[in-house]
């Protein structure tokens, strides 16, 4: 994975952002093996997906929990995606263990 450090991407209050499985890092930010590990997962999410219905279905999933919990960082922290990746970062051997489409399972838990 590609890794570009910048002070544009990603937004203040972020460290990092994987656009397109291209990993944008905040300048001055360090990053450990688990933010790399949580990324690579976001990054095979995106390819099994092909990438845009990656975005959309992120984007309508954060909307809805935005509405079911009323607070934008617990809704972060709800969308399937991201449960997979936070659920899965510590383990290095995950991305080989990995089913496909295995943020689903996390869909409406």
């Amino acid at each position: 994975m590609k890794v570009i450090y910048n002070r544009i991407i990603p937004f203040r209050g972020f460290k990092c952002i994987n656009l397109f499985g291209i990993l944008f890092v905040r300048e001055g930010c360090v990053m450990t093996r688990t933010d790399f590990n949580h990324e690579s997962i976001h990054t095979a999410q995106m390819k099994e997906l092909l990438y845009l219905p990656f975005y959309l279905l992120y984007v309508l999933e954060w909307l809805y929990r935005l509405m079911q919990l009323r607070d934008s960082r617990k809704a972060y922290r709800a969308i399937s995606h991201e449960r997979e990746a936070y659920d899965n970062q510590v383990n290095p051997d995950y991305l080989t263990e990995r089913k496909p489409y295995n943020q689903f399972k996390k869909l409406w838990h």
